[in-house]
């Protein structure tokens, strides 16, 4: 059933695909556009068929060794494979060599998927890039799609042709690269226009250089922070003439301790902790590490009533160190809790403890 549920596909046993159009078009029963008649559409040999799942009126179909796509009941070029068709969308059909597959069916290898591109985006990527943008625009005109009007966008971006870009992006109802135009259109620099364009097709490497091109290494670290690339913003800082914001050096040498911390490489957490004074991951890391001394370093290092100290006396408790946890809930001012800790670690009878009991 296509995509508007007003038209289906039947393959019988025989391998005839016929259609049956689902829409009531007229109340006169000898109409063929009545629903449930057939169309007047028939193929044979086919085996596998796919609606695409944006265009009611499109759809591809296998037929013995070619793959063939239709479109309002008029068939294009087939083209040569054997695959089997798993999807059908924005222009693309991907299909799986499931032959190819079950010869090795614990080692599938990429190249069984494949993707193919029907004609009307193949003429249109063709008259972008042989033709221009003018007549590009004129075909996708005659022949709307919301993957043809996304394309002609890109490239007209390429080209700063921001009008033509912004047309586009509105055809396609694509509001997040209507923003991205008239962002571009308050730049003034044209230099600082292609770098940020460069960062939209994910061209990182290529933007970045640009912003360091033009000095702007604050924009570079700003790209390399929205892209989670802790350790390049270490090094863009680092690289820097000028001084560089302890602030985002605290938050970049954090981000990496995280990064080691999410993989259980707690030595190398502890140092970006360390020069990110993160006090509570480090905590978390030498209890982890069971870096005992290190915890009780931290609780030297801390002032009084820091509301790490309970949870520190709690990782002690938990290990039975009677006397690092005792210190840390006294120096937060928690003598209940050291009472507590000595009761419930069987400590009430040596002398260094009952001082705080009474």
């Amino acid at each position: 059933m296509n995509c508007h549920s007003s038209r289906l596909a039947v393959i019988d046993i025989a391998g005839v695909l016929t259609l049956l159009d689902l829409d009531v078009r007229s109340e006169d029963k000898s109409d063929p556009g009545a629903a449930g008649d057939p169309s007047k559409f028939e193929r044979k040999d086919v085996w596998d068929m796919k609606w695409a799942k944006d265009n009611p009126d499109l759809f591809a179909m296998m037929e013995k060794t070619r793959m063939y796509v239709i479109r309002n009941l008029d068939p294009e070029e087939p083209i040569q494979t054997s695959g089997y068709i798993c999807n059908f969308e924005d222009l693309e059909i991907k299909s799986v060599l499931l032959d190819e597959i079950m010869k090795d069916p614990d080692r599938p290898n990429k190249d069984s998927l494949i993707n193919f591109e029907i004609r009307s985006l193949r003429d249109s990527r063709a008259l972008i890039e042989k033709v221009g943008i003018e007549d590009a625009s004129q075909f996708i005109e005659d022949n709307p799609h919301p993957r043809l009007w996304r394309l002609l966008a890109e490239a007209a971006l390429q080209k700063l042709d921001l009008k033509t870009a912004e047309q586009a992006f509105v055809r396609c109802k694509d509001y997040q690269g209507i923003e991205f135009v008239k962002r571009l259109g308050n730049l003034k620099s044209e230099p600082m226009k292609q770098a940020e364009v460069a960062a939209y097709f994910s061209r990182f490497e290529e933007a970045e250089r640009m912003y360091l091109d033009m000095d702007r290494r604050d924009l570079a670290i700003s790209l390399r922070i929205k892209l989670g690339d802790w350790f390049r913003v270490l090094q863009l800082l680092k690289s820097g003439s000028g001084d560089s914001d302890d602030a985002l050096q605290e938050q970049a040498h954090n981000a990496i301790g995280d990064y080691f911390a999410d993989r259980q490489k707690w030595v190398n957490a502890v140092q970006y902790y360390l020069l990110g004074r993160n006090q509570e991951r480090l905590a978390e890391c030498y209890y982890m590490l069971e870096d005992y001394d290190g915890l009780e370093r931290l609780i030297n290092q801390l002032p009084d009533n820091h509301k790490l100290l309970p949870d520190i006396g709690q990782m002690f408790a938990t290990v039975g160190m009677c006397e690092q946890a005792v210190n840390a809930y006294l120096k937060c001012n928690q003598p209940k809790a050291a009472v507590d800790t000595c009761v419930h670690l069987n400590q009430v009878r040596d002398t260094r403890y009952q001082m705080i009991i009474i």
